[in-house]
């Protein structure tokens, strides 16, 4: 008579291990990194709380990189970070997990002021501060050809970019 009794207990205790299981399996795919930043390395590259986000589809230019405007260097990088931090600002940013880099860097799809709020990602490509990279040339692509037609940003000479 007590087997009888632990199986419906066992079998209870299962199916709720099963359903935890499932709920921290859903709980990964809506994976996020919150808050304000603390640091913009480049347009394509900041940390938020201590997390380290590449921007998914981006490619920019590192802070030391200058570029060629009627055969005068200037700090393109330097200027793409300042604009980058203009926009971001004190904003609360919210980036979804959209997987990892080669390296394991957390790979985001950013919004000001939470989901649902400005897309910082699509702003830079459109502002002509960040080019699409090969993942995200579709995602990207009518924004950068707009700033690259405007001449905005890194797009005001015709640039190459050396910072792959």
């Amino acid at each position: 008579m007590k087997t009888k009794a632990r199986f419906p207990l066992l079998l209870s205790c299962l199916v709720c291990l099963a359903g935890l299981f499932a709920l921290l399996g859903t709980a990964d795919a809506n994976a996020k990194v919150e808050g304000k930043q603390s640091q913009v390395f480049s347009p394509a590259i900041i940390e938020i709380g201590g997390t380290l986000v590449q921007l998914e589809g981006l490619r920019a230019p590192g802070n030391d990189q200058s570029c060629t405007e009627s055969q005068t260097a200037w700090s393109c990088g330097r200027d793409a970070r300042w604009a980058t931090l203009n926009r971001v600002g004190s904003h609360w940013i919210t980036c979804l997990d959209r997987g990892r880099t080669a390296s394991g860097t957390f790979l985001g799809l950013c919004y000001l002021g939470g989901v649902g709020g400005p897309e910082l990602n699509a702003w830079l490509v459109e502002q002509g501060w960040a080019l699409t990279n090969a993942a995200g040339a579709e995602r990207y692509l009518e924004e950068e050809t707009k700033a690259r037609a405007e001449r905005r940003g890194l797009w005001r000479n015709d640039i190459e970019p050396v910072w792959e």
